[in-house]
């Protein structure tokens, strides 16, 4: 069974997720407006952010890219792959954008406590 977590528009609304070090795997989310109801984004482009919350820059994986899968595009369902392992403990802010046209919206975050062994 695989968790999924609903990531909305309100900032303040943090998810927390904890990974070790070396950790490699994609999380699923759902992208919900205010009101909870599904986001369609069948059409449109997706985008991730990594930032490192200690410092405000971004996180950096040893190399790769995001990749981000539709899973069912009407209910608002995606999976996130990191670029690769976790190299460092860090605390991360995960954020998802979706741009239709000229209008972006942000999701999120995903806070995940990345813990070291």
């Amino acid at each position: 069974m695989a968790l999924i977590f609903d990531l909305t528009e309100d900032p303040q609304q943090v998810v927390q997720v904890s990974a070790w070090v070396g950790d490699w795997h994609s999380y699923v989310v759902r992208l919900v407006d205010e009101l909870g109801s599904p986001v369609d984004i069948t059409t449109g482009t997706l985008g991730a952010t990594f930032t490192n919350i200690a410092t405000g820059s971004s996180y950096t994986f040893p190399s790769g890219s995001v990749t981000l899968t539709k899973q069912y595009s009407a209910q608002g369902i995606l999976s996130v792959l990191n670029p690769a392992a976790y190299g460092t403990a860090a605390d991360i802010r995960l954020t998802i954008s979706f741009t239709v046209s000229s209008t972006v919206r942000r999701f999120g975050p995903l806070q995940i406590e990345v813990l070291a062994p």
